[in-house]
């Protein structure tokens, strides 16, 4: 003892003490008087699913926590499910995935120790495709059931039978009736119903429908006896604007719809403002077959009318159809007044955004021009005269006089024999103008065709060209309007980067002689190209329209020109090309609304033409007038470069403007000079070669003696600009190559 204290009493009881407190922590007890984790709750993600298909999978996630909810990642995980008939589960630790079975409702279990944890999984078809199975574009006699019922089967996403949907039979109105509208599809899916067609209807039409799914059953209706049914197809009108002056030449298609023949011939009825005009009797038309009527009709007074056609108008045939036997159009007149040579019109006051149309036939062709002017007066008016075929638009007029005054004059050359069309529009009040329509025998303003030599070529080279331009200078005789580039210079045009700056009469081409692609242009190869650059045009038009070329180029290539200019064909190809820039192009056709089914790779059998009126009429006369194509016959695509850029060879033979120049002589047909004045040129008709045409399957012309010089290869196609004449806006746009 010591300091009375029991030192070895003390000690046993301390030893005693820890005893006790090591022998406190009974079951669970892992030595330091904690609890171990137990399996005490499962949760499962997410805690419900819906599988529209079946064998559709949905992905499941359990987390299992102990006793103090701290989660146990180490666990082991069971999965179970309700029912197989309606999922299946396959599961590996945490994770499970269900596929779908069978439609019902069921439980997924996942199991840890003593703890569980439940999802609701539900199975629900979702129709998502609708497939027929039988009874599709059948055939039978009006007002009997078809032989085969119709069926369709639904099938969700996974391509399985929904069994249990109802699907709803429609015909369409007058096609019939069906046994049931409304059927539940079976264990596979189907569901059918019987279709008894009408009786009215050669065609016929039923919708089966769920939901949004659909499908539409046709069937054909026979006759006992067979019956036609006729129906006009495409219908075609002239104008739907003409004048007073002008009938409308009427197209029409008719088709026979039915399983009979018509009569040996039938009638179809001409109506205007539903008044019977006259009719027309068509020739017998069987089963599936079609044939054409043409009628003229008017010309009309100044307003609104209709045009009809009517079908078997007396009710004479018996037809499936005797609703579609009617084709109507309406039209406007537009006023127009018919004037003479030598007749004055006076204008006293007239305010902007008036049009007034006119009409002059001249009896005669003559050597004078026709010549039509306005005068006097203040303000803005516009002038426009055409010949025979009046444009749709007053800019696609062959003369156009847009000065910014009433000072307007249009000289028409040559004076031809015929109607000429008369537009002035106010565009902006005018007043007091005297109009004058007047044949004098004075000169036009020339044309002026001015070749730049920007680098290249001989003497002797530079003076064949300028002879082929002396050609077309002769060719066109009237000037058009001049444009002064000093405000706003053009873009470069053609290889030599030229860039006008200045006031061009009439047209500038640039000429350059360099490398193009070497040697060869009988291989192949390019010996010249050419293209228009600036275009005269109304760009405020949408789309706008063109006019003449204003700047262009021609490039020969350096390798070619001595062998042309040794073999006398240097002018030609100068010929050629020049008229090119001209505006003998596919694109500036197009633009004028004269090149009508262009060649492409996508439609090769294309009968591509250009039909100008004067192109046409002078194509007739050179032999034309037997030709079973369209015209005039444009080259269908010797490259698909070329196509729609030549006079077709096969026709033209040795004419300028086809893709091969042959023989010993070129012509420069009056077809190619008509073609000018189809686009607005004043010409010289006397100017044109002797030519006659070889027409494929009759007695084709021997090529004469000479080299054959192929200009297929001479297409190229770059961004272009318009100029518009009335305001002076530039804009460059992109041919389509």
């Amino acid at each position: 003892m010591k300091n009375g204290i029991n030192w070895r009493a003390g000690l046993g009881a301390l030893a005693l003490g820890w005893m006790t407190i090591a022998g406190c922590g009974g079951d669970g007890d892992n030595g330091t008087g904690v609890e171990d984790p137990v399996p005490t709750t499962v949760e499962i993600t997410p805690d419900a699913a819906t599988l529209a298909s079946i064998g559709a999978t949905q992905g499941f996630s359990a987390v299992v926590r102990d006793q103090n909810g701290k989660a146990m990642p180490n666990a082991s995980v069971s999965w179970s499910g309700s029912d197989a008939g309606i999922f299946t589960v396959t599961g590996a630790g945490s994770t499970a995935t269900v596929t779908a079975a069978g439609n019902g409702a069921g439980t997924l279990t996942a199991s840890s120790g003593q703890a569980s944890g439940t999802a609701s999984v539900e199975v629900e078809q979702v129709p998502t495709r609708l497939d027929v199975v039988s009874g599709d574009d059948q055939e039978a006699v009006r007002g009997t059931v078809l032989p085969e019922a119709l069926g369709v089967r639904v099938e969700d996403q996974g391509g399985t039978a929904v069994p249990g949907v109802q699907v709803a039979f429609q015909p369409d109105e007058g096609h019939g009736s069906v046994s049931a509208a409304a059927v539940e599809t079976a264990a596979d899916g189907v569901a059918s119903t019987d279709w008894t067609l009408g009786e009215n209807n050669r065609r016929q039409s039923l919708l089966a429908y769920v939901g949004e799914l659909t499908h539409r059953f046709s069937a054909t209706a026979t006759a006992d006896p067979p019956i036609a049914d006729l129906e006009f197809g495409t219908t075609t009108y002239s104008r739907v604007e003409p004048t007073v002056f002008e009938p409308v030449d009427v197209t029409a298609e008719i088709v026979n719809l039915g399983d009979g023949a018509t009569p040996p011939t039938f009638r179809v009825g001409v109506l205007v403002d539903g008044q019977t005009e006259s009719t027309v009797d068509v020739g017998q038309l069987q089963p599936g077959a079609s044939g054409t009527v043409e009628v003229s009709v008017g010309p009309f007074t100044a307003g609104d009318h209709t045009i009809g056609l009517v079908l078997d108008p007396d009710g004479e045939l018996e037809e499936w159809d005797e609703d579609n036997n009617a084709a109507t159009q309406s039209i406007v007149v537009i006023e127009q007044r018919a004037i003479s040579v030598g007749e004055s019109v006076e204008f006293t006051s007239v305010p902007a955004g008036t049009i007034m149309l006119f009409r002059v036939e001249v009896d005669e062709a003559s050597d004078e021009v026709l010549n039509v002017e306005l005068s006097g007066g203040e303000g803005d008016a516009d002038l426009f005269v055409d010949f025979e075929a009046r444009p749709d638009h007053r800019y696609r007029y062959l003369c156009g006089s847009l000065d910014p005054a009433t000072d307007e004059r249009c000289q028409m050359v040559p004076a031809r024999e015929g109607v000429y069309h008369i537009v002035v529009e106010a565009w902006s009040n005018f007043g007091p103008t005297t109009m004058a329509v007047t044949m004098v025998d004075e000169p036009v303003e020339d044309y002026n065709l001015d070749l730049d030599f920007v680098e290249g070529g001989t003497t002797e080279q530079q003076a064949i060209i300028a002879r082929a331009a002396a050609r077309w200078n002769a060719v066109i005789v009237k000037g058009v309007l001049d444009f002064d580039f000093s405000e706003n210079p053009t873009f470069p045009c053609g290889p030599s980067g030229s860039v006008t700056s200045d006031v061009v009469d009439d047209l500038r081409i640039h000429i350059t002689v360099d490398s193009i692609d070497g040697a060869g242009g009988s291989e192949g190869n390019s010996i010249a190209n050419s293209s228009w650059c600036v275009a005269r045009a109304r760009t405020t038009l949408s789309p706008p329209i063109w006019g003449e070329p204003i700047t262009g180029y021609v490039q020969f290539d350096e390798h070619d020109i001595g062998q042309l200019e040794q073999q006398g064909m240097l002018e030609s190809v100068a010929l050629h090309e020049i008229a090119r820039v001209l505006g003998f192009d596919p694109f500036i056709w197009d633009r004028h609304g004269h090149l009508k089914d262009p060649w492409q790779t996508t439609n090769p059998d294309a009968d591509t033409h250009f039909d100008g009126y004067l192109s046409v009429a002078a194509f007739e006369a050179a032999g034309g007038a037997a030709y079973q194509g369209a015209r005039v016959p444009v080259e269908k695509g010797v490259t698909a470069r070329s196509a729609a850029v030549f006079w077709r060879e096969s026709v033209f033979g040795d004419e300028i403007m086809t893709p091969i120049l042959t023989g010993t002589v070129q012509p420069l047909s009056l077809i190619t000079i008509e073609t000018l004045a189809d686009l607005g040129y004043g010409v010289d008709l006397s100017q044109a070669d002797p030519f006659s045409l070889s027409l494929p399957g009759g007695p084709r012309t021997p090529m004469s003696d000479g080299p054959v010089i192929d200009l297929s290869k001479n297409v190229v196609r770059g961004p272009v600009g318009l100029v518009d004449m009335k305001t002076g806006e530039f804009r460059i746009i992109h041919p389509p190559r």
